[in-house]
């Protein structure tokens, strides 16, 4: 049995062919960028190829490193040779330290140009106006339900989706004083809904207020007395405050689902969602004449919900999310069937089908 000094000896040595591996592969990345630019190709994020590559690197490991390990290494590796090619601009809901930063590293790196925003309407207008490649949003929680302004605001756009990212979420009261002491708490909506017992029992006197971002909420707790803010460990670990309790979602099973607006549609990898807006003629039985067409060729929903269409009361569209891509068949055969029974129907985008990992 080898001794510690030789099996460190042996780690140096994998240690230097892995960086080797990786300057050819970031070798080959530039010469792709290259490639993209004589052809004058816009050389923008391609979730389709991403979900491949991990796919390709996750399914053909065994050994000590988990999935979730490994996925974030070659996210990173992946993100690194990305700026070869092009150092893609994405928008998140800033500042640094929101969860929906947390969500934009975990999909695309560290290495891109990351861009703050103060508001989903700015992220939405950024993808519109080219000021950003993509933005990412947060468009439901498994405990509070969907980001209504989301849904809204794909309404007034043409942004497609072009990837999903769902992270798990761990709250944390943050403060600088004590928990007896604490007279108001901060944060975005979301996170009040997803710890609304928690906060029943433990500061069933304390005031809500609402503000743009968990970090926001950060900072006015940090500016006001006896105050205090619901948002990441990380957000406290950086902008220097107390933790007071952590993990104060109602639920452990806290999972929320983000998305990235693009401009274009992924290509098909064989493990697809798609999202649609419709508007049904106002007349009864529409909404079970819609749904049919999924059901007759075996197309799971996985998602249904009902907004006000601001032009007519009492009148809806739906949001509808189901397993496949545009380019599938079957779809195509949906899309066909349904059609008659809409007003309209407006596509947000197929794209990969993300799987829940507890990061």
């Amino acid at each position: 049995m080898r001794n510690i000094r030789e099996l460190r000896e042996s780690i140096s040595d994998i240690d230097v062919q892995i960086t080797n591996l990786l300057q050819k592969r970031a070798e080959i990345a530039k010469q792709i960028g290259e490639i993209k630019t004589g052809q004058g190709e816009e050389q923008i994020y391609d979730p389709s190829r991403q979900k491949l590559l991990m796919d390709n690197v996750l399914g053909a490991v065994q050994g000590f490193l988990t999935p979730e390990g490994l996925k974030r290494i070659f996210t990173e590796i992946s993100s690194q040779c990305q700026q070869l090619e092009q150092k893609i601009k994405v928008g998140f809901l800033g500042p640094e330290g929101t969860y929906t930063h947390q969500a934009s590293v975990a999909e695309f790196g560290s290495s891109v140009n990351f861009i703050p925003f103060s508001s989903v309407d700015d992220l939405f207008s950024a993808v519109e106006k080219k000021i950003v490649d993509c933005s990412v949003v947060a468009i439901e929680n498994s405990t509070g339900g969907v980001v209504h302004k989301v849904l809204d605001r794909f309404l007034d756009s043409d942004v497609k989706i072009s990837s999903e990212i769902i992270i798990y979420i761990h709250h944390c009261l943050i403060s600088n004083v004590d928990l007896d002491k604490v007279e108001c708490i901060f944060s975005h909506p979301q996170p009040f809904m997803q710890c609304r017992h928690w906060l029943r029992e433990n500061l069933p006197s304390a005031r809500h207020v609402e503000v743009a971002s968990t970090v926001e909420g950060v900072h006015k707790a940090r500016e006001t007395k006896n105050s205090a803010a619901i948002a990441s460990e990380i957000a406290a670990n950086r902008y220097k405050m107390k933790i007071l309790a952590k993990n104060i979602q109602d639920t452990m099973e806290n999972f929320t689902r983000f998305v990235v607006l693009g401009r274009t549609v992924p290509k098909p990898t064989g493990s697809d969602k798609t999202s649609l807006i419709v508007s049904l003629k106002h007349k009864p039985g529409s909404l079970f004449e819609a749904l049919k067409p999924f059901a007759a060729r075996g197309v799971n929903l996985t998602k249904i919900e009902s907004r006000p269409t601001r032009q007519r009361p009492w009148e809806y569209v739906f949001f509808i999310d189901f397993e496949g891509h545009l380019d599938d068949k079957k779809v195509k055969g949906v899309l066909k069937e349904l059609e008659p029974h809409t007003v309209f129907i407006q596509c947000l985008g197929s794209y990969p089908n993300e799987r829940m990992n507890k990061q």
